[in-house]
């Protein structure tokens, strides 16, 4: 049973993978492959990412690192939201 899921794991893999390269060329051919916007988004995505990691950390210290997590937790998801929404504002594709 388990070998069945492994297949239908790797077949969705190479499915989203030659989908990922029909993307990228589409966009390498009018010029939208990497903009700075999209890298600024990927970036706060990893901050994002990275601050989720520390949240046990953060919670087993208590007090103000706590808080000073979730100002920076908060101030990470806004910033998301506008970059966001400028990449969808700028390249509607």
């Amino acid at each position: 049973m388990s070998w069945i899921l492994a297949l239908g794991y790797a077949g969705f893999l190479i499915w989203s993978v030659g989908r990922a390269r029909e993307r990228a060329a589409e966009h390498a051919a009018t010029g939208m492959l990497r903009s700075p916007l999209y890298w600024s988004g990927a970036g706060l995505i990893g901050i994002l990412v990275m601050l989720t990691l520390s949240e046990r950390y953060a919670l087993t210290q208590g007090g103000t690192l706590m808080w000073t997590w979730l100002a920076a937790l908060g101030t990470t998801l806004v910033a998301i939201f506008f970059v966001r929404r400028a990449l969808k504002w700028r390249y509607p594709v």
